[in-house]
């Protein structure tokens, strides 16, 4: 008799409910804490409900079946997460999250959902591909780390949330990365191979040693924000770095090869210090009406001319590198109000004479 006590004593002594292979049709909600292994069918809106965590063990392949109700061209079937989402893999056991399509295109199926800001909600060593929005957050907090976005509508979308990526892949989406109303921390991550790469509005944070290349329109694009950009390589882009009515440092880039404008600040507030910017389509840098440091940086054999300045104020380009000693010659690689009437002048003043390291 006490052996067929063992197993309901076990059962009453967790809290979590250990469920794969699983299949979920329609709108379902999950009440208690439970926990993913295996293979995971989500025909439906699988809803996790607040206070309850969703565990997703290493290895696991979650897939959503493609439903568009009104063609639009977006899935509607999805993960909305109210609770705490885990999903934790490994480097040598992923998690991958996908679509049953064989021949799947963005926005197969919808988004991975957060709306809870109760506990910090992680993405580790997971793949997120085909869907309408891959990661999909509104006041929450989360940290993704060696995650890959792909061939996704939109790779990340967040609002009014907390989130921090390390060491993330955002790749080969239409959108790359946007956000708005956000505390942002993004660190050693690649955007690359995007329609647009990056967009942030009304947010503040911090870019470190990511790369940002070959996206279709701007590589890094902030809007009323505030940033420190550091340590990245940004190239390959139409535009490279676009901040508009921002505050910024940036400092220690490599912004090379953009077809258009290496960097563009409108009316912002910038230290730009110790950067490498050549080989861009247009100008190194095109400001229009921004002010603050500019210092240290090394302009060299950009398309047209090294430094644009398009606004009424003048612009401070001392303790530069233009690739020569000649004064002559580094004035024939700015364009300001001595080309054109009503623009502010640029002082290049007393330049470097040798070039700084690269970055």
């Amino acid at each position: 008799m006490k052996r067929w006590l063992v197993l309901p004593f076990l059962l009453l002594s967790t809290n979590a409910v250990i469920a794969a292979p699983l299949h979920y049709t329609g709108e379902v909600t999950l009440w208690q804490d439970t926990v993913w292994s295996e293979e995971v069918l989500v025909d439906g809106i699988l809803t996790v409900a607040p206070d309850v965590t969703l565990e997703i063990r290493p290895g696991t392949v979650v897939r959503f079946t493609p439903f568009d109700s009104n063609g639009d061209g977006i899935g509607e079937h999805e993960l909305f997460v109210q609770g705490l989402l885990l999903a934790l893999g490994s480097a040598a056991q992923p998690i991958l999250f996908t679509s049953t399509k064989a021949e799947a295109g963005p926005g197969s199926w919808g988004a991975l959902n957060l709306m809870a800001d109760a506990a910090e909600s992680r993405l580790e060593h997971c793949t997120v591909e085909y869907a309408y929005r891959g990661f999909h957050a509104h006041f929450s907090r989360a940290l993704l780390r060696d995650a890959i976005f792909r061939h996704n509508t939109r790779g990340l979308q967040f609002q009014e949330s907390q989130v921090t990526l390390e060491r993330c892949q955002v790749v080969d989406n239409l959108n790359g990365l946007q956000f708005r109303d956000s505390e942002v921390h993004i660190k050693d991550s690649t955007v690359a191979r995007n329609y647009w790469g990056l967009r942030g509005v009304v947010s503040h944070g911090s870019i470190s040693g990511c790369r940002f290349e070959e996206n279709l329109v701007n590589g890094v694009n902030l809007r009323d924000a505030q940033f420190t950009i550091s340590g990245c390589r940004i190239s390959g882009n139409r535009k490279g770095l676009y901040l508009q009515a921002s505050v910024g440092e940036i400092r220690g880039n490599t912004i090379v090869g953009n077809s258009e404008h290496g960097i563009l600040l409108e009316k912002s507030e910038v230290t730009l210090c110790d950067n490498h910017v050549a080989g861009n389509g247009r100008a190194g840098l095109k400001n229009i009406d921004a002010r603050g440091e500019l210092r240290n940086n090394t302009f060299l054999d950009n398309g047209e001319y090294a430094v644009v300045n398009d606004g009424a104020n003048p612009l401070d380009a001392r303790g530069n590198w233009w690739g020569t000693v000649d004064a002559a010659r580094i004035a024939r690689l700015v364009r300001d109000g001595s080309d054109r009437a009503g623009l502010g002048l640029v002082d290049t003043g007393t330049f470097l004479r040798v070039a700084p390291p690269v970055p």
